[in-house]
């Protein structure tokens, strides 16, 4: 299955292939404009639902939904203008800031990039680019447990504590409240959380060792890993939805080889 333009492309045009050839146009000046898609995605439903087209690493995005600042929920400042995705995502990260601050109070989730309004290459990543990522801090704490927040992601070591401020630590249990939103919230679809090898035995462990969380753990491993080659996420989660069960004609799940 191909995409193919009417008429030539301002951008540059990208050619998507794995067991087939997609082919899409990098976004236009404005959103849903200069593509065709396949036929039955240019009429009703598709034409009025947020679509999630080509790769996390070669794709693109129509009629993302924003992310908005809430009372447990904040996007970092340099981020304020990538941070687009599908509704699916979009509302999972709502839902878990929600619900690590309803256990929690005064929490706060700081996000960071998620796409840009239209998908396509985000400066700074490889991935990002058809609206199913988004990066998203560390919940952080003080010696005596309180919480803390910054507007930057903050490295940790493996034994929890900040590479670059004394007194700010890795916060276990909040993290951990954030793991069982993701790993018990059924609606996203979510396959992958990326983090460094060394804080991902930290969680692990931390799990097994609290009855509250230790029933999700092995479902938690499984999504828990530090991508291979890349950077080894041990300031932030990353976080990628898999692709909408009616969009697997525009959707390829896992990034592209050689991306």
């Amino acid at each position: 299955m191909s995409f193919r333009a009417t008429k030539p492309p301002r951008a540059v045009l990208s050619v998507l292939a794995l067991g087939g050839v997609f082919a899409a146009l990098a976004p236009a000046a404005k959103a849903g404009t200069g593509r065709e898609l396949p036929s039955r995605f240019m009429a009703a439903p598709f034409s009025l639902m947020s679509l999630t087209i080509g790769y996390p690493n070669d794709g693109f995005q129509l009629r993302a939904k924003k992310l908005k600042n809430s009372d447990s929920l904040k996007v970092k400042d340099a981020s304020k203008d990538n941070i687009y995705a599908h509704p699916a995502l979009v509302l999972m990260l709502e839902r878990s800031a929600k619900e690590v601050a309803r256990f929690e109070k005064g929490s706060l989730m700081v996000v960071g990039d998620l796409s840009r309004r239209d998908g396509g290459p985000l400066s700074g990543h490889v991935s990002h680019q058809s609206g199913r990522d988004a990066d998203v801090g560390f919940y952080l704490r003080d010696a005596a447990g309180h919480p803390v927040v910054r507007e930057h992601f903050t490295p940790f070591e493996p034994n929890g504590h900040s590479r670059w401020e004394s007194g700010v630590y890795f916060d276990d249990y909040r993290n951990w409240l954030l793991l069982r939103s993701w790993v018990t919230d059924t609606r996203a679809g979510l396959v992958h959380i990326f983090v460094s090898s060394g804080l991902r035995w930290r969680l692990i462990e931390y799990g097994r060792k609290d009855p509250r969380f230790a029933r999700y753990v092995d479902d938690v491993a499984v999504l828990l890993k530090q991508p291979a080659g890349r950077s080894v996420h041990d300031d932030h989660f990353h976080v990628r939805i898999a692709c909408p069960d009616n969009q697997e004609d525009l959707c390829q799940n896992e990034s592209r080889l050689g991306g």
